[in-house]
């Protein structure tokens, strides 16, 4: 159907985003149309945002279109689940006190299992950075979950100071529920490697939390030819190689790290320059605002936003993922809070919201 327009199409009205400051705003301001889009759909937009205009016709049709778009954006932002940062994956949940579970399944690793998400259960590799509940919880579901599926049993990384401890943990689960829960348990600790395969090893470093706690960086592990070779021709070096000359060194590169929950020491540490150089590292922000101090985060072992805005010089990685912020945040004052952080970071800055309210919820 072809509509002509004998007159010049007026300005049409601006309207409201969908985004304010304050989560006590939500309820009242934000209203869901109760229909799909057509020719004949009324939506009953909000106070604020009402169209001054009082025209049925094809303006008022296009301020419909543009109103339920910009909703289905908001929406479909709200239920995007994971990330896609450098060549990875990340996925699962981050939530202050109530559960911390991030996976990467191109490496098939999860780093702490608080709920034992459905997603972790098909990860070989599962690093533990401490022994908080939210932390690791889930881990003797995992891996009886794992059992059941009639998969491998998967290697559990931990801090040295707590493997006597999960181990009876796991003892008394299979005490209680009369079922094996095998694993690979391994004690990890601070500067040691382990060589999860032939191109993939891993290490952990030193972060500060209340408890002892430490974090992970993998490193994929590449062949680089060794600088007295260089200079020869490829059918010279095809020649050392097929002799049994070793004509490659091993050289290590950082490509994910995770720190679980830490005040922001570790920032500070030499000892953590693989961390800060890993192309995606995944740390904490628990803290988002003046609401609360960063002397409370560093009380608890959290790391408040401001920290890292002020030690943002020493952060070399490609993408930095946030997580674990307070329940008290909503998705919206998530953005806002990483808003400011963007222009004091070098790197790619995301947040891992899944599982947070949003005011268009």
């Amino acid at each position: 159907m072809q509509i002509s327009l004998a007159t010049t199409i007026p300005k049409v009205p601006s309207f409201c985003t969908y985004y304010h400051s304050s989560s006590n705003q939500t309820q009242n301001n934000v209203q869901k149309p109760s229909h799909s889009l057509s020719a004949q759909t009324r939506v009953s937009l909000p106070a604020p945002c009402a169209v001054k205009s009082s025209s049925t016709g094809f303006l008022s049709a296009i301020e419909r279109a543009i109103e339920e778009e910009e909703y289905r954006k908001a929406r479909a932002e709200v239920n995007r689940k994971g990330l896609n940062v450098e060549g990875y994956s990340i996925e699962g949940h981050s939530i202050g006190g109530h559960e911390t579970c991030v996976i990467v399944p191109q490496l098939k690793v999860a780093f702490d299992i608080g709920r034992c998400p459905s997603r972790a259960v098909h990860q070989n590799f599962l690093f533990i950075t401490h022994a908080h509940l939210d932390h690791i919880g889930g881990l003797p579901m995992y891996i009886a979950t794992r059992g059941l599926y009639g998969l491998k049993p998967p290697t559990v990384f931990v801090p040295p100071s707590i493997k006597e401890d999960v181990e009876k943990l796991l003892d008394v689960h299979r005490s209680m529920s009369q079922v094996e829960l095998n694993l690979d348990l391994i004690a990890l600790d601070v500067g040691e490697t382990y060589e999860m395969r032939n191109d993939l090893v891993v290490r952990p470093f030193r972060t500060h939390h209340v408890i002892p706690s430490q974090g992970y960086v993998i490193y994929s592990v590449r062949k680089k030819l060794k600088k007295q070779y260089i200079h020869l021709e490829g059918k010279k070096i095809e020649k050392l190689k097929k002799s049994g000359v070793q004509i490659t060194d091993s050289v290590l590169c950082p490509e994910v790290a995770f720190t679980g929950d830490t005040a922001s020491d570790f920032y500070l540490d030499p000892r953590s320059a693989d961390a800060l150089r890993a192309k995606v590292l995944i740390t904490e922000a628990t803290f988002l605002d003046d609401n609360c101090s960063v002397k409370h985060a560093r009380e608890h072992g959290h790391t408040h936003i401001y920290e890292i805005m002020e030690h943002a010089k020493w952060i070399r990685n490609k993408t930095l993922v946030l997580t674990h912020f307070s329940p008290r945040y909503n998705i919206e004052e998530i953005r806002q809070g990483i808003s400011r952080l963007k222009p004091q970071v070098s790197a790619n800055v995301v947040a891992l919201t899944e599982g947070f309210k949003s005011m268009h919820s």
